[in-house]
């Protein structure tokens, strides 16, 4: 089985579990103009604890590269989470939100799960691994995060959406490098039983993100 085929393969095994993301009623409500700022706001702030240390894992994941290539995709990784990290604050000034240290704002437990699932990849999976968990799930994450932004600047006036933009896409270049890398993971059963595992438990967390924020509405 080559990369790409591979990948096709989980996204076919995750679709009932991503459809369920991309369809979420929590987009919904925001693009019918009826989610309360409750909610918007609680995005933002779990976003600040989920961005601050996603960024600093995917830095773990970058100093365990094995090689050029490696290093390479990692660091692209990281670049899309710094300058989605520059722009969430932004969005924080306009909607009054301080700066505190993330580890003392009020997240909620079940939606910043996620981000400690992506440290403890950093520092116990492969980066082929970890690099794979991360093309999974970013194209749903993008295509959610962007409707959202879209919502927030048409409904609500928003006006400091770079942070949703971030995240547009397209992904294929990304998504090639990312299958260059892991092609070589792929001769390892007991490997490919594991990103297979890693990317149906990642998306899980991802979709109890939007639950438990959807659940402060």
């Amino acid at each position: 089985m080559d990369a790409r085929e591979f990948l096709n393969n989980v996204r076919g095994e995750l679709e009932p579990l991503n459809n369920s993301i991309i369809n979420h009623p929590l987009i919904r409500d925001a693009e019918n103009g009826t989610l309360s700022m409750n909610a918007i706001r609680a995005f933002v702030v779990n976003q600040w604890y989920i961005v601050n240390h996603d960024l600093r894992s995917i830095a773990i994941a970058m100093s365990r590269a094995k090689n050029m290539q490696e290093l390479i995709l990692m660091k692209k990784f990281l670049d899309g989470d710094y300058g989605a990290l520059l722009e969430l604050r932004k969005l924080m000034r306009e909607l009054g939100i301080t700066e505190d240290d993330p580890v003392t704002v009020n997240v909620a437990p079940e939606a910043i799960a996620y981000t400690h699932y992506l440290s403890w990849l950093a520092n116990y999976a492969e980066p082929c691994e970890f690099a794979f968990v991360l093309i999974v799930n970013i194209p749903v994450w993008g295509n959610v995060v962007y409707r959202l932004g879209r919502a927030l600047s048409s409904k609500y006036g928003i006006k400091e959406t770079g942070f949703f933009d971030a995240f547009k896409g397209p992904f294929d270049e990304l998504e090639g490098e990312t299958l260059s890398v892991i092609s070589s993971c792929l001769t390892d059963n007991v490997r490919v039983k594991r990103m297979r595992s890693m990317a149906r438990v990642v998306q899980a967390y991802e979709k109890m993100f939007w639950d438990s924020i959807y659940s402060l509405r």
